[in-house]
């Protein structure tokens, strides 16, 4: 199948006009030699940026989030039911990530390897890059659907000290964010105010819990 794969990119190139330059000089000698590089193109080098940067910055993010040190980065956020869950996993920056590593690699191996012409090479590489985009996406929402079903007592939140992460009108006249910790990670829930409205970064105490598991907090003295 792969090999049919391979046969159909090569008819494209040929139907989008495949260059002819440089042929026999592998993909792993290119990216090592800029000459040879910059002579396929300005698409090949961006290819290159991409393929490389995507890459590093791919494995850096898949580190820290496997190795749990990431804890300054995401925190699990409390979304109104018509937010979708399934969007935000599309465009998580790992997804977009997983999308330039794999449309520069494969825009790498259409114009050297298989020396395809600009216009397919950026069809197929956008095509790639989207699937690994898809692929990535349905992993980072596999995994918050997993972490979702880790048990956390709101109520442990009681005394702690937060900081407002939307600001908080007065009481009674709705609800802002507050970002605290509960159970041990930390979380982004609703908040509403005992007194007075409370401005976004100001420092909190909870001081309750309503029955919708949304906090009750007063400044900090």
């Amino acid at each position: 199948m792969i090999f049919n794969l391979i046969d159909a990119a090569a008819w494209a190139g040929d139907a989008f006009g495949a260059g002819s330059e440089g042929i026999g000089v592998s993909l792993w000698e290119a990216i090592f030699d800029w000459k040879e590089l910059s002579s396929r193109g300005t698409d090949a080098v961006a290819y290159f940026v991409m393929a490389m940067t995507g890459t590093i910055l791919f494995l850096v993010r898949l580190g820290l989030s496997a190795f749990g040190g990431d804890d300054g980065g995401d925190f699990d956020v409390d979304v109104d039911a018509g937010q979708s869950e399934a969007s935000f996993a599309f465009f998580s920056l790992l997804s977009i990530l997983a999308f330039f590593m794999g449309a520069g690699w494969m825009g790498l191996a259409c114009r050297i390897d298989w020396n395809l012409g600009s216009l397919a090479s950026g069809f197929i590489a956008a095509g790639f890059g989207t699937t690994m985009m898809l692929f990535a996406s349905g992993l980072t929402y596999a995994t918050r659907r997993l972490n979702k079903q880790i048990d956390y007592d709101v109520k442990t939140a009681i005394g702690r000290t937060g900081r407002v992460y939307l600001s908080i009108p007065e009481k009674g006249k709705g609800h802002g964010q507050v970002e605290v910790t509960v159970s041990g990670r930390r979380k982004i829930i609703r908040a509403g105010s005992t007194g007075p409205s409370i401005e976004a970064f100001a420092d909190v105490t909870v001081v309750n819990v309503q029955d919708d598991e949304s906090l009750v907090v007063e400044p900090k003295p």
